[in-house]
């Protein structure tokens, strides 16, 4: 039987586990392949579950004998993953396995996200339940569906589908850190019929953006990262303004919870002014490569000549270009109360445009409510000016901090025991699922803690060995101690 690639590293019962997942396809709003093998795993091992109609699943374990009166504690992850690649990288992340490998002291992928965010979240509750070593009280897994693309699974789940009262959510990636509370969001969706016409004597120019560092667009929103959709309109307003210029396609961005970091705009200019127009974009691109180059080292932009003669009318191209200059992106507003903490923000994630519409999706959020609802109700206004048919889902609420919880106290203490220091608490901009669970049950405690895992939602994504170890250490302390809590 061949070798795991993380076979070697401890502990090997986390890191086995982990490794089976990355070889089973589970992109968000496809996670059935992953669902399927968990299922099968629990059946193997004897571990009772249950699944509910959203797909989430909720695996159990009894107390060992002496731990009957401890209270449940709940270990919850999330079964999906973000998908991203590199221009160059061949994959099919519907069927296939990830390249893992070990660089330095870290695990990765080659040329892919690896998924750490949240498969390692899900490898240590799935550890928690087998592991020989450990005496612990009753115990609940909980795996969710679909959190990155919407929270659908945390949105559909039924009251009492869990039953714990202390929740600790794996899915956080700074060790260190024990995570208290997080922003809640909402999407929009805007759709503009589009209306082309054949144009003689112009010339096509595609413009092209790629190399971006991108990153998750909570936790980075705030980092001096560019918005590759943000530069490509850049240049082409910046044309706009000399030469007569027709919008054919835009195009950029993946997922809405993904800084975008690839963008293509293809437009026509007179024929006549075709090499003004490429030379004004190439003195545009080197200015801003010069301008930008500590924010975004490894940017490229790509300007050719396409042969084209189709095209959207003056009036059309105008509007979409002012709609997308004048959509916010990145911080909103700070936290007065916890400084550099982003508080309110606009993602502009995807533009998408073909023979009869473009589609503009746009990912919000904010810790305080009221500002969330007020940006949403302004992007609205925005869409409809621009005559935009506008498509908002149900903003999922953020998780206010309790530090005053017992169970906040428990897991600080064994953490800092742990890692013989003092650990720090925080609130993030990215959203967790906490804010939907406390929902279900007000009177639910819950924090949430991870390993160090870089750059997330990037193919640059990588977790610290080092950092698994010490937090299923953590881990193992928090599920024999919660006779603390009784």
């Amino acid at each position: 039987m061949k070798k795991g690639v993380l076979e070697d590293l401890e502990p090997k019962l986390v890191w086995h586990i982990f490794e089976e997942i990355t070889r089973v396809p589970h992109p968000s709003k496809k996670e059935k392949k992953l669902r399927e093998w968990i299922k099968r795993w629990a059946e193997e091992h004897r571990i009772p579950f249950k699944e509910d109609e959203a797909g989430n699943i909720l695996l159990m374990k009894e107390a060992t004998s002496g731990c009957e009166d401890y209270p449940t504690l709940v270990i919850q992850a999330h079964m999906d993953m973000v998908c991203q690649k590199t221009p160059d990288t061949v994959i099919d992340f519907e069927n296939d396995p990830l390249k893992i490998r070990i660089v330095d002291d870290y695990v990765t992928a080659e040329g892919t996200t690896l998924g750490a965010d949240d498969g390692i979240g899900v490898a240590y509750g799935m550890a928690s339940l087998i592991s020989e070593e450990l005496k612990h009280g009753p115990l609940e897994v909980l795996l969710t569906v679909d959190e990155e693309t919407g929270l659908t699974g945390a949105f559909n789940m039924k009251k009492g589908f869990f039953t714990g009262k202390y929740l600790l959510n794996v899915d956080s990636e700074e060790l260190g850190k024990i995570t208290i509370g997080s922003a809640g969001g909402g999407e929009t969706h805007y759709t503009i019929p589009l209306n082309f016409e054949k144009k003689k004597g112009w010339r096509g120019i595609r413009l092209s953006i790629k190399g971006l560092r991108g990153g998750h667009s909570g936790v980075d929103i705030h980092l001096p990262r560019l918005n590759a959709i943000k530069v490509a309109v850049s240049g082409a307003i910046f044309l706009r303004e000399r030469i007569n210029l027709l919008l054919r396609v835009i195009d950029g961005g993946t997922l809405h919870n993904v800084i975008p970091t690839e963008a293509v705009c293809e437009f026509l200019v007179p024929e006549e002014k075709i090499e003004e127009a490429i030379n004004l974009l190439e003195n545009w691109k080197n200015d801003i490569i010069s301008k930008e180059r500590e924010k975004e080292p490894d940017m490229k932009i790509e300007i050719s000549e396409i042969s084209e003669e189709m095209a959207l009318t003056e009036k059309k191209t105008e509007s979409i270009l002012d709609l997308l200059n004048k959509i916010p992106h990145g911080p909103l507003a700070f936290s007065k109360e916890m400084e550099g903490l982003v508080q309110t923000s606009n993602n502009l994630a995807v533009v998408r445009s073909d023979k009869e519409k473009i589609e503009i999706f746009l990912s919000s959020r904010s810790s305080v409510d009221k500002e969330l609802e007020d940006l949403r109700k302004k992007l609205k206004i925005l869409g409809e000016k621009y005559g935009a048919a506008v498509e908002q889902g149900e903003a999922y609420p953020g998780w206010q901090p309790d530090p005053d919880s017992p169970f906040l106290g428990l897991v600080k203490k064994i953490y800092e025991d742990i890692l013989k220091k003092e650990v720090s608490l925080k609130a993030i901009h990215g959203g967790l699922e906490c804010g939907m669970f406390l929902r279900l049950d007000p009177e639910l405690q819950i924090v949430s803690i991870g390993p160090e895992i870089k750059d997330v939602h990037t193919p640059e994504e990588r977790v610290y060995i080092e950092s698994v170890g010490v937090l299923w250490d953590v881990i193992k302390g928090i599920i024999e101690n919660m006779g603390e809590l009784k």
